[in-house]
């Protein structure tokens, strides 16, 4: 005779194992709707680089120095219902004009268990991160600095990680009211970035990490004439990364495997149950 009960439970636990390793998806606004971002805009050709990165297998995937794949994927449309697509948010130096048309669809995903990681240098690109209480001004830019999980993880050390052209930090008091980690200081003190795990900023929230300057992670060689931002190298541990790619990646690492729920398994167990509903009438009948 079938344990139906115990069936249910294995279907479960297998949705539960299909979805920690089904691949990690990543969306942010196109310039379409994010136009003033700019080349930084999610698919501008400054994010080019390090959205190669997190599609690189070397990087993420079986075998890889992360064991989990990643997809990038555009929104030209940021609400409920394209937010629903994806694991991650990404905010890439959005506006606040533009960044604000969309930050309450934004909130509404965070705080359900979808990630955040935003990008902000300055008072006038971080809507989403004052709609969270967490404001960003202006810096010194000096470099950069950290520990662990940041700044010393899985793709290893990185020193001296530079901002540039706007640059910004953030607040400690308010980093602390929300119960938030800084993730590293530049040489003055000022706070560049910071994180939380799924569920430290608020119960059932994701995971959120904010960067005071987009530039930590952007390439773009092409601004200043010289080698500025993140270079990713081949891929993998001794890839030729820099120290900005090394930071950057160890942040992606971070947040994708400390993030937040994902909708797999509810419809895994929604349709595990179903069909035990359907089993048990048919043998009552």
């Amino acid at each position: 005779m079938i344990n139906y009960a115990k069936w249910v439970a294995a279907v479960v636990l297998a949705a539960l194992s299909l979805s920690a390793n089904a691949a990690y998806i990543v969306g942010g606004a196109t310039g379409a709707i994010a136009s003033d971002s700019e080349q930084w805009a999610w698919d501008g050709s400054y994010m080019t680089g390090f959205r190669s990165a997190l599609s690189n297998p070397l990087n993420f995937g079986p075998g890889g120095v992360v064991n989990r794949s990643i997809i990038t994927t555009d929104l030209a449309v940021v609400d409920n219902a394209t937010l629903s697509g994806v694991n991650m948010f990404v905010g890439s130096w959005n506006s606040d004009t533009q960044g604000g048309m969309f930050s309450a669809a934004v909130m509404n995903f965070f705080l359900n268990g979808g990630d955040l990681l935003l990008l902000q240098d300055d008072s006038g690109h971080d809507a989403i991160g004052s709609a969270l209480g967490l404001d960003t001004s202006g810096s010194t830019g000096s470099d950069s600095n950290g520990g662990a999980p940041l700044y010393n993880g899985a793709f290893g050390t990185a020193n001296n990680v530079h901002q540039l052209y706007l640059v910004g930090k953030l607040d400690a008091a308010q980093i602390a009211a929300h119960n938030g980690h800084i993730g590293g200081t530049n040489a003055n003190g000022e706070i560049t970035s910071a994180y939380w795990a799924a569920g430290e900023y608020a119960v059932g929230a994701g995971a959120l990490f904010i960067s005071a300057d987009v530039d930590m992670i952007a390439t773009t060689d092409g601004v200043c004439g010289l080698l500025c931002g993140a270079h990713y190298g081949t891929g993998g541990l001794g890839g030729g990364m820099d120290d900005n790619a090394i930071y950057a990646l160890n942040t992606f690492s971070f947040l994708q495997s400390n993030g937040g729920t994902v909708p797999e398994p509810s419809g895994f167990l929604l349709a595990a149950t179903a069909l035990l509903l359907i089993v048990m009438r048919r043998r009552k009948a």
